[in-house]
This record gives C-alpha cells, structure tokens and sequence, in this order.
C-alpha cells in the first residue's frame, strides 16, 4: 500500500517550456555528472532540513549555510514553522518575498561552494501553498475528489505550483495519492478517497492505505490493480519526482524494499524520474523498522537494494552514509552517480541552472481574483448532501436558527491539516482571508441566526451551557451543528 507524493512538478503543472526532449536532459545530465568530483556526486543525494541552518530566531545563519554548501549538499527541504510559531518572535510562517531572500541567499552560497550548480528546493504543497503566507488555499484534497472536477482539481495543483513557485521553491511535495481503503486511518482527508479509479483521473488532472509506519498486509493481486493505478497515471502524466513512505509492505520496509522501489518502480513502470526518500526515513530502518544497526548499514542497504535517489533528512547524517558506501565498497559508485544523474537532470528540467530562484512573476499573481473564484468554485462543488428528508433545505433566510457547533465559527478547523504548518490550527486569527460558517451565515440572514458553542471538539460540555444551548434550540425553528475534527491534534508527523 503505496503513500507516495508525486511531486507535482510537471511542466504543465509548473508552466516549465518543454521544448527540450528527455533525452537531450539525459545526455546534459550525464555530461554534469562524469565531471563532478565524488564529494559533489554524493552530494547530490543528500537532502536537509532548513532547521538546520536558522538561527533560534528563524533568522538565517549564514555559517551554517555556507557549511552545508562546502558539503556539496543537493537539496533542501520544508519550512521551519511546521510545528508551531517561532517561540521567540512568534512568527507563524513567511510570506513570498520573505521566502525568496531565504531561498535566494541559500542558492547563492550554494552555487558559490559547488561549481555554479544550484540546489533544489522541496516543500509540502497539498491543497494550497500552505506553508507560503496569504496564498490561495482550496479544501482538502478529499474536497477535490468530491467536486468530480478534475479541471478545478487541475487548478488547484496549477495555482498551489504557482504560489510555492512564487516563493523561489521550484519544487512540491505533492499530490497524495494513497487509496484510502481504511476507514480508521486518520489522514484520509489528504488523499483522493477509495476509488481507484478517481485517484487515477484527479492525479493524472492534478500532475500536468495504510497509517504512517504500519505495516501493511497486501497480495501483489491488489498491489498491482487497486494501489499503483494512481501512481501510474502520475507518471504518464509526467511526473518528475517521487517519494516513498514510511511503511512496511509484507514485512518488508518500503525504503529497503527491491521489490516496490527497484522492480516494481524502475523496472515495471520504467521511471526514470527522481525518488526522494520520506523524512529520516533511511534512519527508520535503525530507530523504527529495525532492519540496520545503525545510520550507515541504513544508507547501505537502502543504496545497494532499491532505486532512491535522494535521501531526505535533519542533516549530513546520510551523506556520511553514502561516503563510508564508497570508501567500503568502491564498485557501487557508478550507481550513486546514476541517482546524481536523475537528480541533476531535474535541476536541469526545472531550469535552476537557468533561473535558480524562479517564480518572480509569479509573486504578483498570488490570490488573484481569478484563483480565488477557483477555490470558491471548488468548495461549493465538493459540498455532499447525504440527506434532505421533508425537504429541509433549503432554510428560508426569514427563518430562526440556532447555529452551534465547536467548528461553526473556526476557520481553521475548516481548513484542516497542511494549512500554515503541517496539522494546521484551530481557530481564526491565522485565516484572515477565510469566512467562518457563522459569518457566511450571519451575511445571509442576519439576526436571524443565534450562535452559541459550549461543546469542544472532544464532545465535552458543562451542564450549564447543555442548559443553555436547549434553551436556545427550544427558541428556534432549525438548529445546525457544525463538527469535525479538530486539525492540531492529528497524529504527530516526525
């Protein structure tokens, strides 16, 4: 059961020209490549987290960065913010312009320490810019697969490319496309739904099951039929980059796996593109899975059994790994430089030795009025009406309600996960482009509409406010609750 975000970093999807062919990229690719030295080729596989270069203020260190650069480090990942506001300045996240002189001044350190080869930059990007302050953020993927539009779920990955690209990050962490086949699982929200057969459309529109870490039972009957349908249609999309997931298939963890990231990846769907590791998760194999004895035999058996590319993580860890690889067993050099080349010919296909901070047109387009009528649109579409018995709706607007609900006035709660940082928030202060259900409410009819909430997302209530909120359903003609879960207490992500 494959969890694998596509990055959605096709030229459609990015609005990269693509006058060039693949192959002239290859050919371009290996040139690089066979004139690096090793440290730039194992460079290249390595992945690390911003943390690692901030100062506690979330202020750039420039030490750090030019450290890291000396290393030959590859790539670069995520905001800072993904747990919480900075505890010193209380800053939630950071705007496009802000995200640019981050993304500028790392590039340009790094171009100066490694040759004039650039970085890429990856962040999450599921249902909005996210992780970018005021973009146009849509409902959850699951909002998409409801609507049965695959033309505004093909917005909502243009506009979401659109306002990452207009940060300087060239690079998404997305769409998911897990068939969500349990109904326990408390991430369904982010996927597509159940249907095979819908994923398939959504990310073949949006591309121009397990829990995390569980181990998952699976014949290669359904494997084959029912969970890689999706993924397919994201690589014939054009897919140019792949991440695999933290869980074990049969007893076998994904990251080790020859069979799902070796055969079944390179050979049977023969793609070339490049595959990045989840978070940590070749390290996994010592602290979770417990397959390796420590970090190195990690980044060995994940190198020598499987076809990943890049290795997503905190810091140098892994790039230590793949140096001891080297220095023990000189003979699988040449299949390290064969991920560096997957992953030179997508800085090439991204044009960043070009353009390495690109999307400077694009600041000016976020939450333009076009976008923000896609996302209306989509809201409005993905709306499910299970019931309407005795014809209920619609209310007339001359009528009483009583409005309650520990979600009915939480913008927040509305948005879900992936909304400012990875859970999201509760409440409103971080939405202020967001209308509440109280206030869409209130705007339609006015003092008709008596709001009052004492029950919390837990379904805890006093027995005052129970008394309370009878005493004002008894006085209306409709009560409406509005529920669901709330979003900061998600499982934690590592």
């Amino acid at each position: 059961m494959l969890k694998t975000w596509l990055g959605a970093v096709c030229c459609a999807a990015l609005g990269l020209t693509a006058a060039r062919s693949i192959d002239e990229y290859d050919e371009q690719a290996r040139v690089i490549v066979d004139n690096l030295t090793t440290e730039q080729v194992l460079g290249q596989l390595a992945q690390v987290g911003i943390n690692a270069m901030l100062n506690e203020d979330y202020s750039l260190n420039e030490t750090l960065v030019r450290n890291y650069a000396k290393l030959k480090i590859g790539s670069y990942l995520t905001t800072p913010f993904t747990n919480g506001p900075n505890e010193l300045t209380g800053a939630v996240g950071w705007d496009a312009a802000q995200w640019r002189d981050i993304i500028t001044r790392i590039q340009d350190i790094a171009m100066e320490e490694n040759d004039g080869i650039p970085m890429v930059y990856g962040i999450d990007t599921v249902h909005g810019a996210g992780f970018i302050l005021n973009s146009t953020m849509f409902g959850a993927q699951l909002n998409g697969a409801a609507s049965f539009n695959p033309d505004l779920v093909y917005e909502m990955g243009r506009i979401g490319a659109q306002d990452t690209r207009a940060a300087g990050i060239p690079w998404v962490f997305g769409p998911i496309l897990e068939i969500a086949s349990n109904p326990l699982w408390p991430r369904t929200y982010e996927t597509f739904g159940e249907d095979p057969h819908l994923v398939s459309v959504m990310a073949d529109a949006v591309t121009p099951t397990g829990h995390d870490q569980d181990q998952v039972q699976i014949s290669d009957f359904d494997l084959l039929n029912y969970f890689v349908r999706p993924f397919k249609a994201a690589i014939d999309a054009g897919a140019l980059t792949t991440m695999e997931n933290y869980i074990s298939i049969n007893g076998v963890p994904v990251i080790g796996n020859h069979r799902i990231l070796e055969v079944l990846l390179r050979e049977d769907l023969a793609y070339d593109g490049m595959a990045v590791s989840d978070f940590g998760e070749i390290g996994s194999m010592n602290n979770f899975h417990r397959v390796a004895r420590d970090a190195n035999e990690a980044v060995r058996f994940s190198y020598t059994h499987t076809g990943i590319d890049m290795s997503m993580g905190f810091d140098s860890t892994y790039l230590n790994g793949t140096k001891l690889l080297i220095k023990e067993s000189p003979e699988y050099f040449n299949r390290l430089k064969d991920s560096a080349r997957r992953i030179i010919k997508l800085k090439l296909q991204l044009g960043l030795y070009d353009n390495p901070v690109p999307g400077a047109n694009d600041v000016a387009l976020m939450r333009n009025n076009d976008d923000v009528q896609k996302s209306l649109d989509m809201a409005r579409e993905s709306i499910v009406l299970l019931q309407n018995n005795d014809s209920t709706l619609p209310i007339p607007t001359t009528t009483k309600v009583f409005l309650t609900g520990h979600s009915a006035h939480n913008i927040g709660n509305q948005c879900g996960g992936w909304s400012v940082r990875w859970p999201g928030y509760t409440g409103n202060e971080l939405f202020p482009n967001g209308i509440s259900v109280k206030e869409g409410m209130e705007a339609i009819a006015g003092d008709k509409v008596t709001y009052f909430n004492g029950l919390d997302s837990d379904g805890n209530y006093s027995d005052a406010n129970m008394t309370t909120a009878k005493q004002y359903a008894s006085q209306a003609e409709y009560t409406i609750a509005v529920i669901g879960e709330h979003p900061s207490r998600l499982p934690a992500r590592r």
